[in-house]
């Protein structure tokens, strides 16, 4: 059992998707509550960057720990340490201590725990997924994933509604038990004959993140992953950190927050069937520029809906155009994700390529999300939505000009 590629993927797409779920429940306790708490957009965003800020701080400890770990120890151990500390905040919880501060840390916590799950997840995926297959892998994932978030933002909602604090701990450390389980069963894809011990990267000293990011550099289709990361977390998953500012303008209630984020993940859900059914008809570069065009105009056009009167009109528009925003920004991230995996041909960088991308995602979306909350903050939620569309514009008009989408279809015949 599990002994095919198929059934190896299934079973951690099952774990990735109870993950996913566990991730959306506690983005209630830490961007909503922290929201609601402090009344500033800016705190939800301080948030959100605790989450994945030891992403860069950590880029060298986690590629160093990749290089002599299996990444299925890594899972295994950190998914632990993190159902553990879960368990701690709910007693903290319970005895009735509950505040910003406290949140952060529990936040903080977490992303420690992700700047090491993060690397070690793309890594064995690269060990147990066909190495030709790896986008359209990603993009089944990323279906997973969004059914997960889906299900879990809602229950969030109605957890935080409903049940309280406590219980979004309790509930995100029981979901996180079938991934550790999932990691536990599945073993690696064995090495092919083209695949000698002579070929394995020697485990000698660990390159610096300059030496690693001029690799990055004279590898067109990893620079080229790089750039189209750095847009993306700057004014594409950024968005998600003022999720709760744009509740609190339609209607401040933790369900209205658990539909917004539910919208945005839905769309995700179908970048499984974009990638299958219109990559058919079209080149990967062709889906990118569609996507970034997509993305200037629905962030451009969303202001007008501020006008909306408040009510249950409002909230379904905002619904109905955060869905295709979400497709478009995991249609860009596929592609990046794609490029780290196999767009080098020195495998021995591969975990320190993962762990820089990270780094660089972890800094640049959390440079983000603090710009659009200040936006917020000085003015509205809707002029932040604005800026971001208008830095998508701006992006294609540079991608276009730089040439960095000539190498993107090589992704596809890796």
């Amino acid at each position: 059992m599990f002994h095919t590629d198929r059934a190896r993927l299934l079973l951690l797409s099952i774990g990735f998707a109870a993950s996913a779920f566990a991730a959306a429940v506690m983005s209630v306790a830490y961007s909503y509550l922290t929201f609601q708490l402090s009344g500033k957009a800016s705190i939800a965003v301080v948030a959100s960057a605790f989450l994945v800020l030891p992403l860069a701080i950590l880029v060298k400890a986690s590629g160093a720990v990749l290089r002599h770990r299996s990444p299925k120890v890594v899972l295994v151990t950190t998914n632990i340490v993190t159902i553990a500390s879960y368990l701690a905040g709910t007693i903290a919880i319970m005895s009735g201590f509950i505040s910003v501060p406290f949140l952060l840390l529990m936040a903080l916590i977490a992303g420690v725990g992700q700047a090491f799950i993060y690397p070690a997840w793309m890594v064995l995926l690269t060990q147990t997924a066909p190495r030709d297959q790896m986008e359209e892998v990603n993009a089944g994932l990323s279906a997973w994933w969004a059914a997960g978030a889906v299900v879990g933002v809602l229950a969030g909602g109605l957890i935080q509604g409903h049940l309280g604090p406590a219980w979004l701990f309790i509930v995100s450390s029981v979901a996180l038990i079938p991934m550790v389980l999932a990691v536990m069963i599945v073993r690696p894809t064995p090495p092919t004959d083209s695949q000698t011990p002579q070929d394995e990267p020697a485990k000698g000293r660990a390159p610096t993140i300059r030496q690693t990011l001029s690799y990055v550099r004279r590898t067109p289709v990893l620079w080229s992953g790089l750039v189209l990361l750095v847009v993306n977390e700057l004014v594409g998953y950024s968005l998600l950190s003022i999720m709760p500012a744009l509740a609190n303008e339609v209607d401040p209630t933790p369900e209205t927050y658990a539909l917004l984020m539910a919208s945005f993940y839905l769309g995700l859900f179908f970048v499984d069937i974009w990638m299958h059914r219109v990559h058919r008809h079209r080149s990967l570069r062709s889906l990118i520029i569609i996507a970034i065009v997509a993305l200037f105009t629905l962030l451009v056009l969303s202001p007008l809906l501020g006008q909306v009167p408040d009510g249950l009109f409002k909230l379904v528009m905002f619904m109905i155009i955060l869905s295709p925003i979400g497709l478009m920004v995991v249609v860009i991230e596929t592609f990046y994700e794609s490029a780290q995996q196999v767009g080098g041909a020195d495998e021995g960088h591969v975990p320190y390529v993962l762990a820089l991308f990270s780094a660089v995602g972890a800094i640049i979306g959390t440079a983000g999300g603090f710009a659009l909350a200040a936006v917020i903050d000085i003015s509205s939620v809707f002029i932040a939505l604005l800026i971001a569309g208008l830095v998508w514009g701006a992006s294609i008009i540079y991608i276009r000009w730089a040439r960095h989408l000539d190498h993107v279809d090589s992704i596809a015949t890796e």
